[in-house]
């Protein structure tokens, strides 16, 4: 994702189907404004972070609401409400958190959203620890 940021697979499903994640992201960094094609929750467990929720409307991006988040503080992401969102740290110290994910996230092709555009790019965010192979599910759903 850039900027020191990184995600951990802890557990993936064999069939690909769900996958447990820590998204750990450094003070004052940022993800790209993203979606995730799957349901999950998400839970901070150390930092804090705001978080901020977009609605895809005419070729925009609108900012649907920003959220505060502590450790301890879980949400729910429900495509296609609540999908597309960016996180950043807020605290001195990295920020870590916990995502449940219907998908193997870091591996699928997703996408990535302009700010001010709200022009879709393909994005796949990777593991830190593991590798992506060649038979990954594509934003066509073909492999």
């Amino acid at each position: 994702m850039g900027g020191g940021i990184g995600q951990w697979l802890l557990f993936r499903a064999a069939d690909r189907s769900l996958s447990l994640f820590s998204l750990v992201v450094p003070p004052g960094a940022a993800t790209p404004i993203h979606d995730h094609l799957a349901w999950g929750l998400v839970g901070l467990y150390a930092g804090t972070q705001d978080e901020e929720i977009y609605a895809q409307a005419e070729g925009r991006l609108d900012l649907l609401e920003r959220r505060a988040l502590r450790p301890g503080d879980f949400y729910a992401l429900l495509p296609p409400r609540d999908d597309i969102h960016r996180v950043q740290t807020t605290s001195d110290t990295t920020s870590v958190s916990i995502h449940l994910l219907t998908n193997d996230t870091g591996c699928v092709w997703r996408h990535a959203y302009e700010p001010e555009s709200g022009e879709a790019r393909p994005f796949r965010s990777g593991w830190v620890n593991v590798d992506c192979d060649h038979a990954v599910e594509s934003l066509s759903g073909s492999t």
